[in-house]
This record gives C-alpha cells, sequence and structure tokens, in this order.
C-alpha cells in the first residue's frame, strides 16, 4: 500500500453543476515537446466546447473509478471534497473561515468564468501532473525548484539536511519538483493518463491536446497559474512495482504553485523548508510504522499530520537541524497555522490552524527547552512523546 499525505490548503472554490467543490493542484516540468499551436485567449463559445470535450472522455462511473485508482496507489484526496456528519463539533474550536493562503489562491482565480472553473476542475479530476511526478519523474540531474529555480538549492540543502538528521533509512527517498506547464506537454499528459487511468492512446492523445489548449492562456499563466501545482506531498511505494511503470522510487513532492502562494505571502525563506520538513516526517512514519494507531477516520490522518507537523518543527529549530532565528521560527509556526482545515471528518483532515500551530510549537519546545542542545531525539522515542501529549494538542481551543 502506497500513501500520500498533501499540504491541505483548500485551494479553490470550483462550482460544479448545482454543488461548491474545493479541488487541490498537481503540475510538472518544463521542457515542452507537443504543445497547442496558438497559444492565447479563448473565447467563451471555445472554453465550452472544450469543457464538453473533456467530459466526453470522462468514463462511466469516473468519480469511482478514479477513486478506486487513487485508493490502488494509497493516494489520499487532501481539498477535503466530501464531509459528512461531524464527529467533532466545530463551534468548540477556533477555526477561520479561510486562511491568508486560501485568500490568495481564491483572488487568483477571481476572474474566471464558469467554464474556466469547470475546465480546472476537470483537470485536476484526471491529475496528469501527480500521476506523471510519481511515475515518470524528471531526470535528477536537470530538476529544479520554483518557476524560475529560485528554490533549488533550498530544496536540496534541506533534504539533505533532513536525511542526515533523523535517523531512518532515507537514500532511496528523492525530491521531484512539479511544474505547471507539463500540462502543455501532450506526450507527457497523455502517457500519465494511460498509465493512471487506462485510457487508449487515443482518448489519451485527444484528452492531452484539449488540455493544453484550455491551458495554454495567459488567465492559466499557459499552464503555470499556481492552481495546477498548489501541493506538495510524500509517497511512498513500498515495495509494489505499477503495471507498465515498474517499481516507483519513494519520493517528496514540492508543486511550484505551493512555493510561490507562500513568497506571495512573505514566507518564501521559511516556507519551503518547513513544508518538506513536514513531508519528510511522514517518511520517517513509514519507517517507523507510526501511521498505526487505535484512531480511525479524520482523526487518525489528523495525528500523523500533527506529529508531522511536531517533527518539521523539531528539525527546523534544533541546533543540529536547521537551526533557524526566532524571526524565522514565528514565521513556520505562521506556516502551519495557515495550512490548517476544519473539515472534521473528511478523511483528509489535517488538524485545526491552532492544533497545527500548537503541535510545531510543541516540536519547537522539545529540540529548544527539553534536552541537551546537541541530542537528537530517537524518531521511535519522538512518537511516543507526541501520543502522550496528543490530547492536549486537540483539546477544545474557541473561547465564549
Amino acid at each position: 500500500m502506497k500513501k500520500f499525505f498533501a499540504v491541505p490548503v483548500a485551494v479553490a472554490t470550483l462550482a460544479l453543476t448545482s454543488s461548491l467543490i474545493t479541488a487541490p493542484a498537481q503540475a510538472a516540468p518544463a521542457g515542452s515537446t507537443s504543445v497547442a499551436a496558438t497559444p492565447g485567449n479563448l473565447s467563451p463559445e471555445q472554453s465550452h466546447a472544450l469543457l464538453g470535450q473533456l467530459e466526453a472522455k470522462l468514463p462511466a462511473g469516473y468519480e469511482a473509478k478514479f477513486a478506486a485508482t487513487k485508493a490502488r496507489l494509497g493516494l489520499q484526496d487532501s481539498d477535503l471534497q466530501k464531509t459528512a456528519e461531524q464527529a467533532i463539533n466545530p463551534g468548540d474550536y477556533e477555526c477561520p473561515a479561510t486562511t491568508p493562503v486560501t485568500d490568495w489562491v481564491n483572488a487568483s482565480i477571481a476572474d474566471w468564468t464558469l467554464d474556466d472553473r469547470l475546465n480546472a476542475f476537470v483537470i485536476l479530476l484526471l491529475d496528469p501532473i501527480t500521476y506523471d511526478a510519481l511515475f515518470f519523474p524528471e531526470p535528477a540531474k536537470g530538476r529544479f525548484y520554483g518557476l524560475d529555480g529560485e528554490y533549488t538549492n533550498t530544496i536540496k540543502t534541506t533534504f539533505k539536511g533532513l536525511q542526515g538528521f533523523w535517523d531512518i533509512k532515507s537514500n532511496d527517498i528523492e525530491t521531484v519538483p512539479a511544474h505547471g506547464d507539463t500540462l502543455l506537454d501532450q506526450t507527457r499528459v497523455a502517457r500519465a493518463l494511460t498509465a493512471a487511468h487506462g485510457y487508449s492512446a487515443a482518448d489519451a492523445a485527444s484528452l492531452a491536446s484539449s488540455i493544453a489548449t484550455i491551458v495554454n492562456q495567459p488567465k492559466f499563466d499557459y499552464g503555470n497559474h499556481p492552481l495546477f501545482t498548489f501541493n506538495a506531498f510524500a509517497w511512498s511505494a513500498e515495495g509494489e512495482a505499477i503495471p507498465g511503470v515498474g517499481l516507483p522510487s519513494d519520493k517528496v513532492v514540492m508543486g511550484d504553485g505551493v512555493l510561490e502562494g507562500f513568497r506571495a505571502l512573505g514566507l518564501g525563506d521559511v516556507a519551503p523548508k518547513a513544508i518538506l520538513a513536514h513531508e519528510f516526517g511522514h517518511h520517517v512514519q513509514y519507517e517507523r510504522n507510526q501511521f498505526v494507531s487505535p484512531l480511525t477516520g479524520a482523526e487518525a490522518t489528523r495525528h500523523t499530520e500533527l506529529m508531522a507537523d511536531s517533527y518539521a518543527a523539531y528539525y527546523l529549530s534544533h541546533l543540529r537541524g536547521a537551526h533557524l532565528r526566532w524571526a524565522r521560527v514565528q514565521q513556520y509556526l505562521e506556516t502551519f497555522y495557515d495550512l490548517g482545515d476544519c473539515g472534521f471528518t473528511a478523511e483528509g483532515h489535517h488538524g485545526t490552524p491552532n492544533q497545527r500551530r500548537k503541535a510545531a510549537t510543541w516540536g519547537l519546545t522539545l529540540a529548544t527547552f527539553t534536552f541537551a542542545p546537541r541530542y537528537i531525539i530517537p524518531t521511535v522515542t519522538f512518537g511516543k512523546l507526541f501520543d502522550k501529549v496528543l490530547p492536549q494538542l486537540v483539546r477544545p481551543d474557541a473561547t465564549s
């Protein structure tokens, strides 16, 4: 079984018929080889026609089929698309309707038409960028992070630091970027759609052509709109081969969109480190079997996500880790706060903003005040300490 844990930024509200659906985002590398011939704005009629072309290629019962594909691969939605009867009373918790991060993303699509939003929704539903990054990542030598490669050194240095810091086997994990303009590369998109969803070569090529035409507009920044890569996640193949692909490596995928979003909010210096440290924390959990707990459903996901927040904060604060200054510590606490959600019963629930900040603060305190400065707590011990403090981190925090 493979697992997927993404940054749960409820990215954007996309209307589908009478429903409101929030969708995350993905993307992949530059260097497109087969692109839409004429970039530029489409007319409303053209956008609507392309929507029809995309919808025509969705198989009968597509929601169940795509969900089965994700379940087979261990992928979990991070956008809280579905909610059920609340298991925890949200009235007992402080949880803002939005955070600066989600506000920024929503503002970035404010001028999109309904057909624009629906086209984006179908593209994100098909999710070719996630599958391209997982199954067919670009060569390691040419990988860069950020639209212009501005985060490449930060990501590579932080990842190397994490590998040396935690006491797990990690030489089989790699970082992979996700660039939005991959949506213009019809060859890669078609290949991903065939591998993930079983589309025929002809249908995959048709879908890839429609997708490239849709995103090759200024309003979509020619594929580089942050919505399409507003995600970061850890994934473990756990030794299972993928039909038609082989045995993929364990990965941390970093999307350009999420990096751009935090940069726009003034957190570009610390957020990439914090997010990567969080996702690496999930790989610690894979190695130490820390996904196992008596909790179920949304509470089980919250347990692993808050633990990963704590792992990240511990590394970022520790003298032998990133050892960030206090001002930067405050920034990464804000990063975790901004990634909170209140989907209490959703499978992808990561914890409320306050709970995420509390988990990060606990990790910071453990790193700076509890033990000898140069001592690194073993990961097995860390997990046990976290489980003891978890009830304090998730207790109701609303003020009445």
